[in-house]
């Protein structure tokens, strides 16, 4: 296995994208046994070198063991199964939910078709999840896939390379490594969608020259996902667990992290100390050796500063050495929206905890500063509480009573609203996104007597022939409750088919309803 990441030299870019495009066009990655054999080649080469990646990992951003099984290998492989497992059924496509009476003889149908070629372009923070999970999606969907990894883990890049370059055909994908130059190249070439992890700042520029050529992109970004902890909460204990953890996990750089939390006077002083006691348990061992790194001393240097700049109290915590890329886990009390630590999002492990009396006018603060969220957090038992944060702050994802868990589940869609980004993936989602919905269907030429009202010239009749045909009655008034009547219509119907059966049958002669052998 490679110890250094070479990059990809810039002239051989276009030929990389173009050997892909063309064996796209081959039809050679179509069928679906064929994409599930790549799957499972994928899934065994990732359980084959696990150790190669967590050591990899390790040097990069001193990434515990633990938190690479957790939060990378597992969320990995619960995707590649779950998609091995519902592919087949997936690929066949599907009825409509109801068709019209005038097209009930055409089997009209909605089947998935690939997209062509997709290029995924990774994050560092997850490097491997992140790069391999859309990759997952991508192949599902039958196409041809261009990666470019992040430079900012070079290790992990050039283990990731070797791997995916002796488990894949080198015609289903193409690995291009490299920095800004690299990238800005690939984004020269033509590609059917591209699915971007990382900053607001970087995913605007992308979807500019996607833009250029109508290429869809999906673009997972991030932002300050809050979570709000109301007095009405059944156990602050757990909250102030939950949140630790998924604060200061991976060195607080996660994208659906809880960026700060927004506690109700009433129980702000108890929560403080509760998360303070929970830090220490979790994180109270971090030091520069055990500790996850910060992923350059830019980003270090950013976060030891709004640190300094803020005009909270720094409770716990509030350690860090630039050079050695670490920031020790830190929970900042009384802060406002006007600090330093709420003016974008932090990336780091830093918690900022603001105090509020009013929900309603902290919901609205969020909604003022910090809209659109790829996650919202909140932490009650109160409906009317979870009704008011869930109805008023659009996210991209909503828990209730914990933080950054449902990433983990294939079974859910991720992606962003808004500035958190757009589109998304993650198990079935992934397949309908790296796919073109193509609607088909196959029309009898002996039910052409029943589409004569189409030619003209067309009469009054042959008018109301085709309207009966093609659109129901409204079965609403102007005012009043939309009743789905239909289904009461249908059901109602059922009901008294059966009850006359019943009914006919225990009037009827016996010796009529029972046979005689």
């Amino acid at each position: 296995m490679s110890s250094v990441l070479e990059y990809t030299p810039i002239e051989e870019i276009p030929q990389r994208v173009e050997k892909v495009r063309t064996a796209f066009h081959t039809r050679k990655f179509l069928n679906v046994e064929v994409r599930l054999n790549a799957l499972r080649n994928l899934f065994f080469a990732i359980k084959d070198n696990e150790d190669l990646i967590l050591k990899a990992l390790k040097k990069d951003l001193n990434k515990p063991p633990s938190e690479v099984q957790l939060l990378e290998l597992s969320p990995l492989y619960g995707d590649l199964l779950y998609i091995i497992d519902n592919l087949r059924s997936w690929v066949k496509g599907r009825k409509p939910e109801s068709t019209p009476l005038l097209f009930k003889f055409s089997k009209p149908r909605v089947e998935n078709i690939p997209l062509g070629t997709v290029l995924v372009i990774g994050a560092f923070n997850f490097p491997l999840l992140l790069t391999l999970q859309p990759l997952i999606g991508a192949i599902a969907g039958g196409n041809t896939v261009v990666i470019k990894q992040s430079e900012q883990t070079p290790n992990l890049a050039a283990v990731v390379t070797d791997i995916l370059s002796d488990a894949l055909d080198n015609e289903l994908i193409q690995i291009v490594n490299g920095g800004i130059e690299e990238t800005t190249a690939l984004l020269e070439q033509k590609f059917d969608k591209v699915i971007y992890t990382g900053s607001g700042t970087v995913g605007t520029i992308i979807a500019k020259k996607c833009a250029e050529t109508l290429t869809p992109c999906i673009l997972e970004l991030g932002g300050k996902s809050p979570a709000f902890i109301t007095k009405n909460c059944r156990s602050l204990d757990l909250a102030a667990k939950r949140i630790v953890f998924a604060k200061f996990v991976n060195a607080g750089q996660t994208c659906v992290t809880v960026d700060y939390a927004q506690v109700h006077r009433d129980v702000y002083d108890e929560f403080v100390k509760l998360l303070i006691k929970w830090t220490k348990k979790l994180f109270g061992e971090a030091s520069v050796e055990t500790y996850g790194k910060i992923v350059n001393q830019r980003n270090t240097e950013r976060v030891a500063n709004i640190i300094k700049d803020s005009k909270g109290e720094v409770i716990y915590g509030g350690d860090f050495d630039i050079e050695e890329r670490y920031i020790s886990p830190t929970v900042v009390k009384d802060v406002t929206f006007s600090d330093s630590l709420m003016q974008g999002e932090i990336f780091g492990p830093v918690l900022p905890v603001v105090p509020f009396d009013d929900l309603d006018a902290a919901i609205t603060n969020v909604v003022t500063y910090h809209d659109t969220p790829l996650a919202l957090y909140a932490f009650t038992d109160n409906k009317d509480e979870i009704y008011a944060i869930q109805s008023r702050i659009r996210s991209g994802a909503f828990l209730i009573n914990d933080a950054i868990i449902h990433v983990g589940m294939a079974q859910l869609p991720f992606g962003g609203i808004g500035s958190s980004g757009n589109g998304n993936y993650h198990g079935y989602a992934s397949f309908k996104s790296f796919t073109h919905e193509r609607s088909c269907l196959k029309q009898p030429f002996w039910v052409e007597p029943l589409f004569e009202a189409k030619y003209p010239p067309t009469t009054n009749f042959d008018l109301a022939v085709a309207k009966t045909a093609m659109v129901p009655p409204a079965w609403f008034g102007r005012t009043g409750k939309i009743r789905d009547w239909r289904k009461i219509f249908k059901n109602t119907m059922i009901s008294m088919f059966l009850l006359t059966g019943l009914v006919l049958g225990l009037t009827s002669d016996k010796e009529n309803r029972i046979p005689t052998f």
